[in-house]
């Protein structure tokens, strides 16, 4: 009769998906056999005696709830529940609930920074050697070439309510992932899609040279926002490209391509240097350039400035004395043109000298 009531109740009562951090409960019928060992015998209680069915009793029922005494650690959360149902999330401390099979309490590590490997895994036995797994990390990219992406996700559990019972994970026994929680195969095919459509998204030399940080950041931004759309109570913390690289059969070119580019950065970085140090000599050759230009024109402006002011000198001359001035004019005009040429000016007029000789100097005297 105890077996198959032990068998009953246990068949009814909710266990959770299989996880890291649950407790094994005893059954009922383990616990009766093992305080049947350690019951002592009390004199004067025989077999026949009706006391010793209620002492059996209350030291049973002294135990059982004994058993429900749990501690939390810092860095866990206990999720409680009683018949199968949740009640509460409680914080570390020394704690109480029912024990099996009418409570059960299951322990999750939130702070603890947990590891998903996508496109590759790490063999245990051999420390740094990693083993690529093609269905994960053969993608095909937006200009239709194929790069194999291998990535890392760090996560952490922020709901154990919604990590425990939300999603039922019905994992992959192919891939070696047993059904559970939802960091099996959910977070899995989340991490897979998100990369591949980022990776599909952008062309190979993008994605192979100056978009790594960019994909990563893309990746981790909208494996968040599934995450909280299906309810997984996971908070993925960050997401690393470990490997992205071409199929081996291209990848000499690739390489080349590479190199090439580096080449042609280098050269950049070359021609901008160049321009940095001849940029501002040739800045300073035209500024003095400018600069004799505005003071040969101001003295050019001066020196037309003058002359005006002599043409407007002369043209008052001229108008008191019309051929006074013009004689003058003509005398000054002959000495320019005729500068080496001895010069004689006869006056019709009668003179004490009649004949005038003429030279520069004279000219030049008023």
């Amino acid at each position: 009769m105890k077996t198959s009531m032990s068998k009953l109740i246990n068949n009814f009562v909710y266990r959770p998906p299989s996880g890291d951090n649950n407790k094994d409960e005893p059954s009922l019928e383990e616990l009766l056999g093992k305080l049947n060992i350690k019951i002592p015998k009390i004199p004067g209680l025989g077999s026949g005696s009706p006391f010793l069915g209620l002492i059996i009793i209350l030291v049973i029922a002294v135990l059982w709830i004994a058993s429900g005494v749990y501690t939390v650690s810092p860095d866990e959360r206990a999720v409680l529940r009683t018949f199968g149902k949740y009640v509460s999330t409680t914080d570390p401390g020394l704690r109480w609930h029912w024990p099996g099979p009418v409570g059960n309490t299951d322990i999750v590590a939130v702070t603890k920074t947990r590891r998903l490997e996508l496109g590759f895994r790490g063999l245990e036995e051999q420390a740094g050697v990693v083993k690529t797994v093609p269905a994960e990390a053969n993608m095909i990219t937006g200009d239709e070439n194929i790069v194999q992406a291998q990535a890392v996700i760090q996560y952490r559990i922020s709901d154990p309510k919604a990590y425990l019972f939300y999603v039922d994970d019905p994992g992959e026994n192919d891939r070696g992932i047993d059904e559970g929680q939802p960091d099996g195969k959910t977070l899995r095919d989340i991490a897979e899609t998100t990369l591949r459509q980022i990776v599909g998204s952008r062309n190979i030399d993008d994605i192979l040279t100056t978009e790594k940080e960019a994909v990563q950041q893309e990746v981790l931004t909208q494996m968040r926002e599934l995450n909280e759309t299906y309810e997984t109570g996971i908070d993925v913390q960050q997401v690393l490209l470990q490997n992205v690289n071409p199929p081996s059969e291209v990848q000499d070119a690739f390489e080349d391509v590479v190199r090439a580019r580096e080449d042609r950065d280098r050269i950049i970085n070359l021609a901008e240097a160049y321009q940095a140090d001849q940029l501002p000599r040739a800045q300073g050759e035209a500024a003095k350039i400018v600069e004799a230009a505005e003071a040969f024109k101001e003295g050019r402006l001066q020196i037309a400035a003058g002359e005006a002011d002599g043409f407007e000198e002369l043209l008052k001359a001229y108008e008191k004395s019309k051929d006074i001035t013009r004689t003058r004019l003509y005398l000054d005009a002959m000495n320019e043109i005729l500068p080496k040429v001895k010069k004689f000016i006869i006056s019709d007029t009668s003179s004490p000298l009649p004949l005038l000789q003429l030279d520069n100097n004279n000219l030049g005297a008023d």
